[in-house]
């Protein structure tokens, strides 16, 4: 690494480490931090994406300014937008919060960030709460200055813009490149036995990898060989890619082009860039362009759509043949633990009980989970296994009382409208005030620049009567802020859900269960045997901007919990009755849903044994 005019060794990955062979900091001197980011590896092992640029600038602004360096970030592989995420930017941040550090040196604005979002600008933030500057280039700026603040803020906000534009514009240009029938991808994404040849020919040929794949659609078309691990041995492909590559259009000179990548962020936990998840495209945005000729197409069209029918036929058999074994669960995705907020797994096992019923499986906290047993800082909750019929039964039964009675949605809505108020009502008068006060603080400057002479009396004058207008305005937003209540809002959506119980029973699978849930919920928390809060889904309360979009960003606690048993009378909240010795007991002196206390459990445990013991000392005698 470049620092200094001299030359260290780089590391494959990324940097973050005091800088090497440096005298100790001396009184007086700014400390710095060189921050260095390229967003792939790719620009990284090119010499000409700007990395060794970066850093001869970086170290010409220390050597010219005069600043102690004591710290270097390299980050290699992270994004702009996700610089925040990169552990070696929490570290800086840390370093910035305990006074380590006095200026930031970056060769671009947009090497530091280029926010996508709001919360981007919390770097900035944090350097100006503790006024450390940002060098830029050799322009050094102060956060807590007018100067510095808004000339910081407008090269964030042109890097972001910036990134936007260059996005957007290479987008077009490859989408144009699709819909002309050339390639703007790697090799890597082609399949096999395919390649595009770039440059002045721009076309589209076959190569000899794409005989097995010939030989695959000989083999299922005048064979009949269904089975396509067979088809993968005889031909020497991976039999993962057997049915993707003879359902490619492109043996039959037709390129299909029908998903996309997301424009979710998608960055690993230490910030460094992942795959984006591929989505299918909307209708009007699919490709089908013809890269080969009739005459050179590597299969016939005939024999194409003879091999798509009988894999259409294979996935027909094998979702009978699964069935059974993969019904899914209900409650996979939505399901929360009331306890301790993890989510809930589905064990799927089914087995037969001693009295012939057919035992579905459980469902279980992900604290107690094989995934989380070895892992020292696991520690269990209280919820622990519940079984899916007795699960999927409350959960049914909450949905048809949710969709089915207005009133209970009304109160629980508006349960969660006054919680909502109290938080927005309290944030709105926090913010009123402060605006207030800075207006106070303005007009006692403007009294004193009149009394010292430094502002003519009729200019104060005006000054003081439009800060006084601005204050009338702030009271007035005060006293008549439109009420959070929407009752018209409120009926609309409990009329909405009324239309659905018929639609529920009629539903057979869990599949088509979950995927009515998830439009009415993304999640549900459940304790033992009953349901204490719910999140709505987006969809169910209108556009994100509406009157009640906060719903979908809270839970809404229910004040009664919803079960389909009611405690016995006279047992305390939390407590529980044994079946045997009825006894009331605390709920953590029972084994999961047992409904007798630990207590009899070992009792009828040992009773068992003896019986057991009796039994074979008979029969040996």
């Amino acid at each position: 690494m470049y620092i200094g005019g001299t030359c260290a060794p780089c590391f494959p990955g990324s940097l973050t480490q005091p800088a090497a062979n440096q005298p100790a900091p001396q009184p007086g001197r700014p400390r710095a931090c060189s921050f260095v980011r390229v967003s792939t590896q790719e620009q990284a092992e090119d010499g000409r994406a700007g990395l060794l640029r970066q850093r001869e600038e970086v170290a010409r602004v220390i050597r010219s300014k005069g600043y102690e360096l004591v710290h270097q970030i390299e980050l290699i592989d992270v994004s702009g937008t996700a610089t925040l995420h990169a552990p070696e930017v929490q570290d800086l941040l840390v370093r910035i919060e305990r006074k380590e550090l006095d200026v930031v040196v970056t060769a671009e604005m947009s090497r530091l960030l280029r926010p996508d979002d709001l919360s981007s600008f919390s770097l900035l933030q944090t350097c100006k709460q503790n006024g450390v500057l940002i060098d830029v280039g050799g322009s050094a700026q102060d956060l807590n200055s007018p100067e510095g603040f808004v000339l910081s803020g407008i090269l964030a906000l042109m890097s972001g813009s910036e990134r936007m534009t260059m996005r957007r514009r290479l987008e077009a240009s490859r989408e144009a490149k699709r819909a002309a029938g050339l390639c703007p991808s790697p090799r890597i994404t082609l399949p096999t036995g395919v390649e595009f040849l770039r440059g002045n020919e721009n076309r589209w040929i076959y190569t000899t990898d794409v005989a097995p794949v010939v030989e695959a659609f000989r083999i299922v078309d005048e064979e009949g060989v269904r089975n396509l691990s067979e088809v993968a041995r005889r031909t020497g492909l991976h039999p993962r890619n057997v049915r993707h590559l003879l359902a490619n259009t492109i043996y039959k000179g037709i390129r299909s082009i029908t998903k996309m990548r997301s424009n979710e962020k998608s960055v690993r936990p230490d910030g460094r860039q992942k795959d984006k998840r591929k989505i299918p495209r909307p209708s009007d945005r699919c490709l089908y362009v013809r890269v080969f000729s009739p005459e050179d197409q590597a299969v016939s069209d005939a024999r194409f759509d003879r091999v798509q029918r009988v894999l259409a036929s294979i996935k027909e058999a094998h979702e009978i043949f699964v069935e059974e074994r993969h019904r899914g669960s209900m409650l996979s995705g939505v399901g929360r633990c009331a306890c301790c907020s993890d989510r809930l797994y589905a064990k799927t096992r089914s087995y037969k009980l001693a009295d012939g019923r057919k035992h579905s499986g459980h469902y279980l906290c992900a604290t107690h989970h094989e995934s989380r047993q070895k892992d020292p800082a696991n520690r269990k909750c209280g919820n622990g296994w519940v079984t899916k019929t007795a699960l999927d039964s409350l959960a049914s039964a909450f949905i048809e009382r949710f969709l089915g009675d207005q009133e209970f949605v009304t109160a629980v809505l508006s349960f969660a409208r006054s919680k909502q108020s109290n938080i927005v009502g309290f944030a709105v008068e926090e913010a009123t005030k402060a605006k207030l006060d800075d207006l106070s603080r303005r007009d006692a400057r403007i009294l004193s620049a009149i009394e010292a002479g430094a502002m003519e009396i009729h200019e104060g004058k005006q000054a003081r009567l439009r800060i006084q207008e601005q204050r009338k305005a702030l009271l007035a937003s005060m006293d008549h802020a439109a009420p959070l209540e929407d009752d018209v809002e409120l009926r609309g959506i409990a009329g909405r859900l009324a239309l659905g119980p018929d639609e529920w029973k009629r539903l057979q699978t869990p599949k088509e269960q979950k995927a009515f849930i998830a439009g009415l919920f993304t999640e549900i928390y459940f304790r033992r045997d009953e349901i204490t809060a719910f999140r709505l889904a987006p969809s169910l309360v209108g556009p994100a901007n509406g009157a009640w979009a906060f719903a979908a960003n809270m839970p809404v606690i229910l004040e009664t919990p919803f079960r389909i048993t009611e405690p016995e009378p006279g047992v305390p909240e939390g407590m529980k009755a044994c079946t045997r010795c009825r006894q009331i007991r605390p709920l953590d002196q029972y084994y999961r849903h047992k409904a007798i206390c630990r207590s009899c459990n070992s009792e009828l445990y040992k009773e068992r044994y003896r019986r057991k013991r009796d039994r074979e000392r008979g029969q040996e005698a």
